[in-house]
C-alpha cells in the first residue's frame, strides 16, 4: 500500500531523509570465500558505494564536453566525480541530427554517448521529437502530410534503431500540452503511434511522456494525467513520467515566496511550492498512474550561489524522497554553458564549485554515500546498511590474500559474494 509523501511546516526536512533511509538503503552481506570455496573467517572487507542505483544526472552539451582545454577537463571532471547520468541537451533532438533534409549527422550524439559508456554512465534519450513548431526544422514544417508521415517514419526507424539497448528511455515527444505540431498535421494519434512504433522498433527501452509547468497548477497536472490516459487508451506503451522544473526558485520551506529578481519568461510560474504542494503533485502522478516519474529537466537560478544551493538541496532532498521517482538531472552546471546563465551554474566561469556546487557535492559525495569496513565472522559474511547500488569491494587477510570485485546491492538482491582466486 502506497503512503502520502507529503510533510508540512519546517519538518520537511526530517521527514524527507527519514523516507531516504527507508527507500533507497538497505541491510546488506558481503559473503567472502576462500580459493576453496569455503567461508572465510576473519577477513577484512573495505566496501564503497561507487554508483547509485538512483539516477543522478545532467544534461551534457557537445561543445563544452569537447573543450581541450582546461574548461573542458573541468566540465568532463564534474560529472565524472559526482554523477552517473546524462542526457543531451540539443545533441539528439532532431532538429540536431538533420539540420538539412536527408543529411543526418549523429556524430556528436554518438560521441556523448561513447563517453557515457565508457565511463559506466546511463543516458536517457532526448527526443526523438518536440512538439512545439518553432523548435522544427524549417524544411520539416514545409512538407505536406503524406511526405511529413513519411519523414517522421524514417526518423523513428533511423535514431531508435541506432541506439536500441544503449539508453535508459526515451523521451518520445517532448512538450505535448504545450505544442501541437504533429497532431495538428497527422492527427490526434500522432503521438500514440510514435511510441507504437519507437516500441515495436526498441521493445526493451521504456518510453517516457516529457512536460513542464506543473508545480503549483493543478489543472496542468489534470492535462497531463489524461493526455496519459488517452495514450494508453491508443495503445501506446508509455512506461513512465518525465516531469521539468527549471523555475525552482519558487521552492520554499515555509510558504514565503522569494523570486529570482529580473524579467521572467511566462513559462516559468511565479506561484510558491513547497514541499507539502511538490510532494502532493508527484503522489498525485504516481496514485494516478502506477508509472516511475524522472525529474528530468531541474534549474534553480538565483544571483546568490548559497540561496540557489538552498533551493537545489530542497529540490534534490524531496525527489530523492519520493518512492515514485527515479532519476534527478540538472539542466546543466557550468556558469558559460547553462541556458539560464551563470546564475543558475553550479561551477564558476573558472571551473571551481560555487556555494550551490558544494551544496550538491557534499550531498552526493558524503552524505549520500555508503563506505566503511569490517571483518567476516565464522560464516564468512559481514552485514552493513547502505544505499542501493555498485559498490567496490577489497578483501585482505584471513588467510585469502588479496582481491578486489564490484558488487552491485539491490533491494531484491542484498547479498554479494566475493571469492578469492588465484
Amino acid at each position: 500500500m502506497k503512503t502520502p509523501s507529503s510533510s508540512t511546516g519546517l519538518d520537511w526536512r526530517d521527514a524527507a531523509d527519514r523516507r531516504i533511509e527507508r527507500l533507497r538503503k538497505g541491510d546488506f552481506i558481503v559473503e567472502v570465500r576462500g580459493r576453496d570455496g569455503a567461508p572465510l573467517k576473519d577477513a577484512r572487507v573495505e566496501y564503497r558505494l561507487r554508483r547509485h542505483s538512483f539516477l543522478f544526472g545532467t544534461a551534457i552539451a557537445y561543445a563544452p564536453f569537447a573543450d581541450a582545454g582546461d574548461a573542458g577537463r573541468s566540465y568532463r571532471q564534474f560529472i565524472l566525480d559526482h554523477l552517473n547520468a546524462l542526457v543531451c541537451e540539443n545533441e539528439m533532438k532532431w532538429y540536431a541530427t538533420e539540420v538539412e533534409r536527408g543529411h543526418e549527422d549523429y556524430s556528436q550524439a554518438d560521441a556523448l554517448l561513447a563517453f557515457a559508456e565508457q565511463n559506466g554512465l546511463a543516458m536517457r534519450g532526448h527526443c526523438l521529437f518536440w512538439d512545439k513548431g518553432e523548435f522544427v526544422q524549417p524544411w520539416l514544417r514545409a512538407l505536406n502530410r503524406s511526405d511529413l508521415r513519411a519523414a517522421v517514419e524514417r526518423r523513428l526507424t533511423a535514431t531508435v534503431s541506432r541506439y536500441a539497448g544503449r539508453l535508459v528511455s526515451w523521451d518520445v515527444n517532448n512538450e505535448v500540452l504545450d505544442g501541437g505540431f504533429y497532431s495538428q498535421r497527422l492527427g490526434q494519434d500522432a503521438t500514440g503511434w510514435m511510441f507504437r512504433e519507437a516500441a515495436r522498433l526498441d521493445p526493451k527501452t521504456p518510453l517516457f511522456v516529457n512536460e513542464y509547468g506543473f508545480f503549483g497548477d493543478t489543472e496542468k497536472v489534470e492535462r497531463y494525467l489524461e493526455f496519459i490516459r488517452d495514450l494508453r487508451a491508443r495503445g501506446a506503451p508509455v512506461a513512465g513520467i518525465g516531469v521539468q522544473s527549471h523555475d525552482c526558485d519558487r521552492l520554499t520551506p515555509d510558504g514565503r515566496l522569494m523570486l529570482a529578481p529580473g524579467a521572467r519568461p511566462d513559462w516559468l510560474l511565479t506561484t510558491p511550492i513547497t514541499a507539502e504542494s511538490f510532494l502532493g503533485t508527484l503522489d498525485r502522478l504516481r496514485d494516478e498512474t502506477g508509472l516511475p516519474i524522472h525529474l528530468t529537466e531541474v534549474s534553480a537560478k538565483y544571483p546568490d550561489a548559497a540561496r540557489r544551493g538552498d533551493l537545489l538541496e530542497m529540490l534534490f532532498r524531496l525527489g530523492f524522497s519520493h518512492e515514485a521517482v527515479e532519476a534527478i538531472l540538472v539542466w546543466g552546471f557550468g556558469a558559460k554553458t547553462h541556458f539560464l546563465g551563470a546564475d543558475a551554474a553550479l561551477m564558476d566561469a573558472d571551473g571551481t564549485l560555487n556555494a550551490a556546487g558544494k551544496r550538491i557535492s557534499h550531498l552526493l559525495r558524503e552524505e549520500w554515500t555508503t563506505r566503511g569496513s569490517g571483518v567476516t565472522g565464522a560464516d564468512g559474511r559481514l552485514a552493513f546498511r547502505g544505499f542501493f547500488g555498485s559498490y567496490a569491494v577489497s578483501v585482505s587477510g584471513g588467510g585469502g590474500g588479496e582481491t578486489a570485485r564490484e558488487v552491485r546491492l539491490t533491494k531484491s538482491e542484498p547479498t554479494g559474494s566475493v571469492q578469492l582466486t588465484e
